[in-house]
């Protein structure tokens, strides 16, 4: 392993190109890297096989966005993140959003260690999709790439719930109209 390249405040991309750490693609592969993490974390923590396999599942598909990230802006971009990505991420969601009802509220992020690293990780999805909003401002970033990002945080959430359903866990739901209500 080659270190102390960076020493000097840049990173490098794909096709050779180096920028500054702070660069927003860098700040999208950052917190693409913290994802794949919490992920990681979250199958370590579960019991359910189907959901290990699946987090893992999403946990390559982060390195197939990372290359598309790591490209964007540069000669060597490629285009990664395929509609059939997305509509893989689409039919995980529909799957298991049967074994939960239908939100009515805002849910309060409680219940199995592996759901709560779930809600963790769906946060820190939004933060990712955000980044990577930002970098439309300065780059070319692909539809596909965005919807992937969006639908992300909606599948680690069905997830957290699925988790809390499967172990009897009661979600806390706080209603939207009491939330209205105090203010």
């Amino acid at each position: 392993m080659k270190y102390g390249s960076g020493d000097d405040g840049t990173t490098g991309l794909l096709g050779g190109v180096r920028v500054p750490k702070d660069d927003p693609r860098v700040e999208v592969l950052g917190a693409l890297d913290e994802l794949n993490a919490i992920i990681g974390l979250a199958r370590t923590l579960t019991g359910y096989q189907d959901v290990k396999d699946v987090l893992l599942s999403i946990q390559r598909s982060l390195y197939v966005v990372g290359v598309e990230v790591a490209s964007i802006g540069t000669p060597a971009y490629k285009k990664t993140v395929s509609d059939d990505m997305l509509k893989e991420l689409e039919n995980l969601i529909k799957r298991y959003e049967s074994e939960v009802h239908e939100v009515t509220g805002f849910i309060i992020p409680y219940g199995a260690m592996s759901s709560l690293v779930l809600h963790m990780a769906r946060g820190v999805a939004r933060r990712l999709e955000r980044r990577a909003v930002s970098l439309k401002t300065s780059f070319n970033v692909s539809k596909t790439l965005l919807a992937y990002l969006n639908r992300l945080s909606t599948f680690l959430f069905i997830m957290a719930r699925v988790i809390n359903a499967r172990g009897y866990v009661e979600e806390e739901v706080l209603k939207i109209k009491d939330v209205a209500d105090k203010f």
